[in-house]
């Protein structure tokens, strides 16, 4: 593994690069090429050379020789058996010191990385390595480092991303953009399971960011932490509320509303979460979040047994995202199962089928729900459509499992 580090940081450093001027990484240098007796004692060595040459790049983050320090650390990371250390160094090579030259590489070690302890997130991993660095200094590229680590929900890479957060704000202690990335970091520790100090980052910027425009949105994400994961509805009731009475004219009042109907129906109060839901999709309109207010208020018209409502609903919920496809399938299959289950009612099944095979012919559901509404054209004895239905799925699907179906039902009916 040494051979191949030394390898990767010759070839993007270029052949002479390597002989670093600097003393400090020169010592380093000739440092890795020691090994410890045990190997348990070898992957600590490799950590303290690793967490050296990172410290150093931190320090001199100016110097052309940091891209050699950051790749000495992912190199040593990997024989520590620190892959998500190792990724993380990895990514802000590409991102401090973007250029093409280094792609392939740095994909390969990417790759190995993720051999090591999560395959199935390779793809994932490899994707940020395609994403350009655009931020013309170093503080952009910094914060858009962070905002695509946040959005990877990649493994094992906890401690190093938070270390990186930190750096940033020391870093950048008075920058204008530290209320939103603030509200980036508390959503890390959020989606990391630290909660409270999710919260903290979420109140500072209410409490200590007087002219921010998030001061709506940090309440709003302090009170979802208290509803959704520390399952204390008072308080989030009480802080959901300071943003209706606060911010009369905030964005976050449809949010508020949807989250404060998932509170209701998750207590069965159902008049009360179908109250606002109906607020919710009256103030997000065509806003993507309005979506799960629209299929909130189908699920509650189902669990009070208001099939025929929910069923319309589902429909409207289609034709409101008609343009997104994944929406507009998703809506009209919910429809469709709900018209065969809960309604008895076939015709009403096939209607919705009938809307997804006319508006989205290729979906990738499209075996499922041709065989679905042939089947239902089939039990309401409608057998010459249900037989051309059948005949459209073998043509246009011929491999697929629900080509076989659609062909032993074919054939009962020709009989």
């Amino acid at each position: 593994m040494k051979k191949i580090g030394l390898f990767l940081i010759l070839c993007l450093c270029g052949g002479t690069a390597f002989a670093v001027q600097n003393a400090e990484l020169a010592f380093l240098q000739r440092m890795g090429l020691e090994k410890a007796e045990t190997a348990r004692q070898d992957r600590s060595f490799a950590a303290s050379l690793a967490r050296e040459a990172g410290a150093w790049a931190a320090a001199h983050p100016q110097d052309p020789q940091a891209k050699t320090a950051l790749l000495m650390a992912a190199d040593n990371y990997m024989r520590a058996q620190e892959e998500g250390r190792a990724l993380v160094a990895l990514y802000q090579v590409h991102f401090f010191f973007p250029s093409q030259n280094d792609t392939a590489l740095l994909s390969s070690n990417v790759e190995k990385a993720m051999d090591e302890f999560n395959r199935k997130q390779k793809a994932q991993a490899l994707k940020l390595l395609a994403v350009p660095g655009e931020g013309a200094t170093r503080q952009q590229r910094h914060a858009q480092l962070l905002q695509v680590l946040v959005k990877s929900n990649l493994q094992k890479i906890t401690e190093p991303v938070t270390e990186l957060f930190e750096a940033y704000f020391s870093a950048y202690p008075q920058d204008s953009a530290n209320d939103k990335m603030t509200l980036l970091y508390g959503d890390w520790l959020r989606q990391n399971g630290n909660y409270y100090a999710a919260l903290l980052q979420y109140r500072k910027v209410s409490e200590l960011f007087p002219n921010t425009p998030y001061q709506a949105a940090s309440l709003r994400m302090a009170a979802d932490v208290y509803a959704g994961d520390l399952k204390q509805y008072e308080v989030a009731v009480a802080l959901y509320n300071r943003v209706l009475k606060e911010y009369p004219t905030s964005n976050e009042r449809g949010v508020v509303y949807k989250h404060l109907a998932v509170m209701e129906e998750n207590r069965k109060d159902y008049a009360a979460a179908l109250a606002y839901y109906e607020k919710a999709i009256a103030d997000l309109g065509a806003q993507p979040a309005a979506y799960e207010a629209w299929r909130g208020k189908a699920d509650v018209l189902a669990k009070t047994k208001d099939y025929q409502a929910a069923y319309d609903t589902l429909l409207n919920t289609a034709e409101e995202f008609s343009a997104d496809e994944d929406k507009y399938v998703s809506s009209l299959t919910a429809a469709a199962e709900l018209a065969e289950r809960r309604l008895k009612a076939l015709p009403l099944q096939s209607a919705a089928l009938e809307k997804i095979r006319l508006n989205y012919p290729k979906t990738h559901q499209a075996p499922e729900i041709l065989y679905t509404l042939g089947y239902s054209y089939e039990k309401q004895g409608k057998t010459a459509v249900a037989a051309q239905t059948y005949k459209q799925l073998i043509i246009n699907y011929p491999t697929d499992r629900y080509a076989d179906r659609a062909q032993s039902r074919l054939g009962r009916l020709e009989k």
